[in-house]
């Protein structure tokens, strides 16, 4: 049985990683808009049940949470209140996947992520992409950089992304013919800044 593939970085861990390049930009962190977590979480759907000792609300019929740029979107998702914010938990309906999408802060570019299961904390920035979990960046509105695998941790607190394969399931995955049980990434060199008397040159794809 092949193990889980697991890739784990922090802005201090200083290795060259695929992942690195992918969602920090070659260099540059990885930041939501800062104003995001000082607004409203909003949300709409077709119906709402609320349970008032539990403090749930269960949002179903095609829902959509915001939050300044943030946007979580699902068949079903269920949002509980705790003393210091919200924790929502988002699920799709069969053959669909749940969607995330947020603006990074002081750059044009948009980092969107779906799975089957996606679990959002306000308090701690975290956001758990469960069950086909992919996650990309448009630069300027154009798909830029990529990276899929079973389950997709980020934690914006404390810039740190993980990214694991599909452990038994993936090897049994990769058994069969597909890359289920691997993390795939594509990575996608940014433009070089010029500068007077120098020449424009594209950083290498890391390998």
């Amino acid at each position: 049985m092949l193990p889980a593939v697991s890739v784990l970085l922090s802005r201090h861990s200083g290795l060259m990683l695929l992942l690195a390049a992918l969602l920090a930009g070659f260099g540059l962190p990885v930041r939501a808009e800062k104003t995001d977590g000082e607004q409203a979480l909003t949300f709409d759907a077709g119906r709402m049940v609320l349970d008032g000792k539990r403090k749930i609300r269960t949002l179903s019929g095609g829902v959509e949470i915001t939050r300044g740029t943030l946007v979580l979107k699902a068949a079903q998702i269920e949002l509980k209140e705790t003393a210091q914010g919200q924790l929502a938990t988002a699920t799709s309906a069969d053959g669909q996947v749940a969607t995330f999408r947020q603006k990074r802060e002081g750059l044009d570019e948009i980092v969107e992520g779906q799975a089957r299961r996606i679990e959002y904390d306000t308090v701690t920035e975290t956001v758990r992409f469960i069950d086909q979990a992919q996650v990309r960046v448009l630069r300027g509105g154009v798909p830029a950089d990529q990276v899929t695998g079973q389950t997709i941790v980020y934690n914006h607190a404390r810039d740190v992304f993980e990214v694991q394969g599909g452990g038994a399931a993936g090897a049994a995955a990769t058994a069969a013919g597909n890359a289920g049980g691997r993390v795939r990434g594509v990575v996608t060199p940014r433009k070089a800044t010029t500068s007077p008397g120098t020449e424009a040159t594209n950083p290498e794809t890391p390998r």
